[in-house]
């Protein structure tokens, strides 16, 4: 015969193991984090997929190229890792690098001559500063603008992102640039970051999270597009336009709110 505090005890039971069970069964909601995770790391593992189909010109400027986007999928890769090791500023400190590395790139398919791709080769270039870096860039590859205003426009607020130097009145605020360089070189930025008042410790929001993974990606998608396109290889580059635009529709939007 079962006591009355028996059945109690399991009618407890049975409603948390219901409990249990419907979690389980139930979708997760996924974390801005979580998905902007997976989808960089999916897109990572499609770049090397589509780099692998074909074999370069063995010519100088092509295998700076290709180093250059082996480079940056190695610090995507990196930055993964470290993310996940929860060593954020650490992390962050490697965004810049994949930015070097796709300006970089398109600076010597478009720009440098080739006794400077050859300097570069061998680490005895100086190259030029980024603000005339990212001009000749935009020069080279976005001259065409002006025939589309809202193209342009679109160009306008990319490049003023990257250096925050109004075109119209030359004025100026930090940058991307400057704030990636604050975090590669440890800087107030980086630094700030590891204090949460008054302890030693990492104060970092999913939102900060989030846009520090989103950033590599950005630079990532910019610079397999170039390198595609340079390298002659039109499937593959419209495909990396086809996963950039669903990366946008996906992540814009919740990362201006922040969800």
């Amino acid at each position: 015969m079962i006591s009355n505090e028996s059945y109690i005890f399991l009618a407890v039971f049975a409603a948390l193991a219901l409990v249990v069970l419907i979690y389980l069964l139930s979708p997760k909601v996924s974390t801005l984090v979580e998905d902007i995770t997976k989808r960089g790391a999916e897109f990572r593992k499609r770049m090397h997929e589509l780099l692998e189909r074909h074999a370069y010109p063995d010519d100088p400027k092509a295998v700076m190229m290709v180093a250059y986007v082996a480079y940056a999928l190695h610090f995507h890769q990196a930055i993964w890792l470290l993310k996940d090791a929860g060593l954020y500023a650490a992390a962050f400190a490697l965004v810049r690098p994949v930015y070097d590395a796709w300006l970089r790139a398109l600076w010597i398919n478009a720009v440098a001559k080739p006794d400077e791709v050859e300097k570069a080769r061998h680490d005895k270039l100086q190259f030029p500063k980024i603000d005339k870096m990212l001009a000749e860039v935009r020069s080279a590859y976005f001259g065409h603008a002006s025939a589309d205003p809202e193209f342009a426009e679109a160009v306008d607020k990319f490049f003023y992102w990257m250096t925050s130097r109004d075109p119209k009145t030359g004025g100026r605020k930090t940058s991307l640039w400057e704030a990636l360089h604050s975090y590669t070189h440890p800087g107030a930025r980086s630094l700030g970051r590891l204090f949460t008042d008054p302890e030693v410790k990492q104060n970092y929001s999913e939102w900060d999270i989030a846009q520090g993974l989103n950033l590599p990606t950005l630079a990532l998608i910019l610079l397999m597009r170039g390198f595609f396109m340079a390298m002659d290889k039109q499937p593959e580059a419209d495909e990396v336009e086809t996963l950039a635009l669903q990366y946008f529709a996906e992540f814009n939007g919740r990362l201006n709110k922040g969800q």
